[in-house]
């Protein structure tokens, strides 16, 4: 057997509910393409709304006030993330997928009809709170009853569409706001959400009582503590984070950041105390799991960092229109198309966490270009460069995920999906906060937002992707402890 197919040994977690003597089927065509789907929507309507925050500012006010409309999504989207795993069990993946679609989609109508400001930015939470249920949901009905040989496919297929959405982004928002202004970027999801839940509702399989993925049943009373501990804690974070890209390391990042600590610790104690947490901590303890985790976190600057930088420049430096932004970045998904057909022959052969390795490497590779960027550096070289960036990023968010699942009991999946979605927000929201840092310093220290600036902060971006190599490294020796103590 490979590393890639082996998994720990099971973790000592809280049972959660009773197992039923037979698990759900395997997910039908439409319900793996109806589960992508949701996760996909949601990610890709963060990147479309960013394109028309300056129309929306042009109707509403400055820019600054404006942005608390994708501040309001991300807060919403994580506050609501953690509760995702109890909603399943209690009420079935099916209905909560129905149920969060219906909401994004009342959220977005909400959102294209909002007259003023502050109703555009609490549809937009409303809008944040169904993606926050949606997105670990969408993987709950992905992966269950999925066998767990076959985890690999189903997750290069999803993590190559998640990787894509970012980069088609910024051009379908640009031409939805070039043709139909801002309010489109919202009504857009509204016909699409429509679709899902018709055919969500005909051909996703029923929630059965009882099975061992959280189909629906669970008698399991809510965790109150551990609900309103891990919003605090998620959304502090978020806040500190997005003050830090702000202002720096001023008092504005710091109260937040010690208010996430002391909730966290408040989850932490309370999720280790309850029979039925909220969220099953334990899966920490399987080394496979903690190290696959670690890289989402770090992952971050990998994948998040650069989108910060690269379409800046070729708008600001290059004087390209969103719309020729997008088409270029979207080079790189031909990248990632490959690294999804690539990926799981390499895990079969070297293991997880050599693949993510080799993709950081590429990564790197792929940026260097970019360290040398000028007014009139080659769109070929570039687009190139994107390629290879695309593949390597494509090797390293598919094999952590899939190793983090493949190493713990199909129960706990439901636990897992929250957790992971979550480092990897706060992950990459992180790492776009410390890039935007570094490129308003460049830019203040060159003058303005010129190819140096973006060429000075791309040195940040190299290095901070390096940083990466040093998780994969230990998901490495993790694997083949794990390896030697199944062949001993």
């Amino acid at each position: 057997m490979s590393i890639a197919e082996d998994s720990a040994a099971p973790t000592q977690a809280a049972p959660t509910q009773a197992a039923a003597p037979t698990g759900p089927p395997p997910p039908n065509i439409a319900t793996i393409v109806l589960a992508i789907a949701g996760g996909f929507l949601a990610l890709l309507d963060t990147t479309i709304v960013n394109v028309s925050l300056g129309s929306t500012a042009a109707q509403f006010g400055d820019i600054g006030s404006v942005q608390w409309v994708v501040t309001t999504y991300l807060l919403a989207l994580c506050a609501t993330m953690p509760a995702s795993t109890w909603l399943a069990r209690r009420y079935g993946p099916k209905r909560v997928y129905l149920a969060a679609v219906v909401l994004f989609a009342l959220g977005s109508a909400a959102c294209a009809l909002s007259p003023i400001l502050p109703a555009l930015v609490g549809s937009r939470g409303l809008a944040g709170a169904a993606a926050g249920i949606l997105t670990p949901v969408s993987t709950i009905l992905l992966t269950r009853g999925l066998p767990r040989e076959q985890l690999g496919r189903y997750q290069a297929l999803n993590g190559s569409v998640m990787l894509i959405g970012p980069l088609l982004g910024p051009t379908v928002g640009g031409l939805l706001v070039q043709l139909a202004g801002w309010p489109a970027v919202y009504a857009i999801n509204v016909p699409i959400c429509l679709v899902m839940v018709v055919v969500g509702a005909r051909r996703i399989a029923s929630d059965g009582l009882g099975n061992s993925q959280g189909a629906g049943g669970s008698r399991t009373p809510l965790d109150v503590v551990g609900l309103l501990s891990a919003a605090v804690t998620t959304v502090s974070i978020v806040l500190a984070i997005r003050e830090l890209s702000d202002h720096g390391p001023a008092l504005e990042a710091l109260l937040p950041l010690a208010l996430a600590v002391v909730a966290a610790a408040v989850f932490v104690r309370s999720s280790l105390r309850r029979e039925h947490p909220l969220q099953d901590l334990r899966l920490f303890t399987n080394g496979i799991y903690r190290t696959a985790a670690l890289n989402i976190l770090f992952l971050g600057f990998v994948l998040y960092g650069p989108m910060v930088i690269i379409p800046l420049y070729f708008e600001a430096a290059r004087g390209q229109t969103p719309v020729v932004t997008g088409l270029l970045l979207s080079t790189a998904g031909f990248g990632v198309v490959f690294a999804g057909w690539l990926c799981r022959k390499l895990m079969a052969k070297i293991g997880g966490g050599a693949t993510i390795v080799l993709g950081i490497t590429l990564t790197l590779v792929g940026t260097v270009p970019f360290v040398m960027l000028t007014a009139d550096s080659s769109y070929l070289l570039l687009c190139g460069a994107m390629v290879v960036r695309g593949i390597g990023t494509g090797l390293t968010i598919v094999p952590a995920m899939t190793r983090a699942f493949q190493s713990i009991p199909a129960r706990s999946i439901p636990d897992a999906a929250p957790q992971l979605n979550l480092l990897q927000r706060i992950g990459g929201t992180f790492a776009a906060a410390l890039v935007t840092m570094a490129l308003h310093r460049e830019a203040v220290l060159a003058g303005g937002l010129v190819p140096h600036a973006f060429s000075q902060a791309c040195v940040w971006v190299l290095v901070t992707s390096a940083t990466a190599l040093l998780p994969a490294f230990g998901l490495l020796r993790a694997e083949r402890k794990a390896a030697r103590a199944s062949a001993g």
